[in-house]
């Protein structure tokens, strides 16, 4: 799967759209009866805010955790058809959690 994304916020966004689109990838793969296997992120106006600087100064020094399994339970008639109830997520360890504002 591969996405490309116009404007990029690493402290907020970029995160999120990791984590969804890699949940899409395994959606489409199981879809299509296939495996899935790499996701690529194309970033565009890649961009930190001021205020979240010193928030992913501190992110930076954890320590990266193995990536969790992720599994598509049952393939769908209907791609539209897939929910949270779908997903099967195991082995998630993550760091707590850091807190950073949001832009209007």
């Amino acid at each position: 799967c591969s996405m490309y994304q116009r404007s990029c916020d690493v402290g907020l966004g970029v995160p999120f759209n990791i984590a969804s689109y890699s949940f899409l990838t395994h959606i489409l793969a199981k879809h299509c009866d296939l495996e899935a296997s790499d996701f690529f992120y194309h970033l565009g106006n890649t961009h930190i805010y001021d205020d979240h600087l010193d928030k992913l100064r501190e992110q930076i020094k954890n320590k990266p955790f193995s990536f969790p399994t992720i599994k598509i339970l049952n393939k769908k008639e209907n791609i539209n058809d897939y929910c949270i109830d779908d997903i099967e997520i195991k082995d998630y360890i993550c760091h707590d959690k850091i807190k950073m504002d949001m832009r209007p």
